[in-house]
């Protein structure tokens, strides 16, 4: 709660240029008038993240399979498409941390 209203508070700062103090208060009287909006956005915020995590991963996933199943014939594609979801996992969370 306290990280949420400092980074609204920052923005606030960034903004009409007032002290840390004031723009903390309005800050969270902004949150306080919009409780509603804050929340709808928070729940569609994870769901966004969601899809990227799935689509980041499932993307990797099959492109990594068909990249084994052409390259290597006789080879199972199975573990090499385990660790492309492994590593695919650690990339989707870098890059859905950035948002």
């Amino acid at each position: 709660c306290i990280k949420f209203l400092n980074k609204n508070a920052y923005i606030q700062i960034a903004l009409l240029g007032t002290s840390f103090c004031k723009s903390a208060k309005e800050a969270f009287f902004l949150i306080a008038r919009n409780v509603l909006r804050f929340g709808a956005i928070t729940a569609l915020s994870g769901i966004v993240h969601g899809i990227g995590f799935i689509c980041i991963m499932s993307s990797t996933a099959v492109a990594g399979y068909f990249y084994m199943r052409e390259v290597h014939k006789d080879l199972s594609p199975f573990m090499p498409c385990v660790c492309f979801l492994f590593v695919s996992y650690v990339v989707a969370k870098l890059f859905m941390n950035v948002f």
